[in-house]
């Protein structure tokens, strides 16, 4: 039995041979502190040391000594022996941009719709049936409901807030809509694991929002088990006054609220562009105005100094972007705000368009000095979430 002093852990150690070249607890501590990848490598040099490295135990320290954050990229444009393109999900640091790992998704119909929640993702096959990544072990199983999607769906994958349990909605994509059509909603539920649900489990068709809402993932935050969207007539709503704009879809409920959501305070203009984020476990309205050189991030939060209360929103960050200041501005040319990390710092994905290319870099952002670093860059990245899940494959 080994203690993990800095985590509290109590390890059972397994038998294991390394030759007499360093004691079994020395062995551990140093193949506790290195990262995930090397440990992946690592677990085919012998038969004791894969036991070793895939010991729940050795799992939930290493997990406890490296809990992130991660975000899940998702990366096109590799070919595999048949020549068709595949689709890869990397695994960064949220600090220093290090890739800790690689796990191919195969190919995949729609990547840019990947959903991440936890330590899943959820993917649209080239088959139109959707698959469940699990990055740790690298398994990506169907759901339990083996039925092919109509093209015309989009996919957000949540978690329960009482329970863990993964849930799918399914939902009519805005752009796909005839007029006066109203949004199909359905929810699929995944289980605790997100990968072993009930075989037997169905879509069951839920109530339409109260309007039709965007589905493109920019307009999607979900907060504890509530998945947020921005309406698809908010432009209209947010310029004439008419009314809130963001509504949300309670997935332990399984049901639409009734009250909508209204906005920051501040005045809309025409140059203005809105997205919605998840930060620090609150709903965060971002503003991206190019003409003012600016990007505001506005927080939804309860009462006042976090007690329990009517919510309000307040404007906690102000930043320039690289493209602010130019007299245009590129087409999908924008800043996503990804995670703020403990030190206070916030982490971006701004995406880049590019000619033959859609791709972006990840520039983390200092409150305190003002100052932006890129730590990160991919040309053929094609979908950016959080991964908060384990990084190893407990046997």
């Amino acid at each position: 039995m080994v203690n993990d002093g800095e985590n509290g852990i109590n390890i059972s150690l397994v038998a294991t041979c390394n030759d007499g070249v360093l004691p079994v607890d020395l062995l551990h501590d140093i193949l506790l502190r290195l990262p995930a990848r090397p440990l992946c490598r690592f677990r085919a040099v012998c038969r004791p040391w894969r036991a070793l490295l895939s010991d729940p135990s050795f799992v939930a320290a290493h997990g406890a000594r490296h809990p992130g954050p991660h975000l899940a990229v998702a990366v096109r444009g590799r070919l595999n022996a048949y020549g068709r393109e595949v689709v890869d999900v990397h695994l960064v640091d949220a600090s220093s941009g290090d890739v800790v790992k690689r796990i191919c998704a195969g190919r995949c119909d729609r990547p840019a719709e990947m959903s991440t929640r936890g330590g899943r993702a959820l993917l649209v096959d080239n088959n139109l049936l959707l698959r469940v990544l699990d990055p740790a072990s690298g398994a990506a199983p169907l759901v339990p409901n083996y039925e092919i999607h109509p093209i015309n769906y989009s996919f957000t994958l949540v978690r329960t807030a009482s329970t863990g349990d993964y849930k799918v909605l399914r939902i009519t994509h805005d752009v796909a809509l005839q007029p006066r059509e109203r949004q199909v909603c359905s929810v699929l539920a995944l289980g605790g694991d997100g990968v072993n649900g009930d075989r037997l489990a169905r879509w069951r068709e839920v109530q339409s929002p109260p309007g039709n809402v965007k589905t493109w993932h920019k307009y999607v935050a979900v907060v504890d088990g509530v998945a947020y969207f921005v309406l698809r007539d908010e432009f209209l709503l947010r310029e004439t006054g008419g009314g809130d704009w963001i509504t949300a879809f309670d997935v332990e409920a399984e049901q639409w609220r009734p009250e909508l959501v209204g906005g920051p305070p501040e005045t809309f203009h025409n140059r203005l562009r809105v997205s919605l984020a998840a930060l620090r476990g609150s709903l965060v309205v971002a503003q991206d105005d190019h003409q003012a050189g600016t990007l505001d991030l506005w927080f939804l939060l309860a009462g006042d100094g976090g007690k329990v209360g009517p919510q309000h929103w307040s404007k906690l960050y102000t930043v320039t972007m690289p493209y602010h200041g130019r007299p245009f501005r590129l087409d999908g040319e924008r800043a996503e705000p990804v995670v703020v990390l403990d030190d206070g710092r916030i982490v971006f994905w701004v995406w880049e368009r590019r000619v033959s290319s859609r791709g972006g870099v990840m520039r983390v952002y200092d409150p305190n000095t003002g100052g932006q670093t890129d730590v990160a860059a991919e040309a053929n990245c094609v979908h950016v979430g959080m991964y908060t899940g384990s990084l190893l494959r407990p046997r």
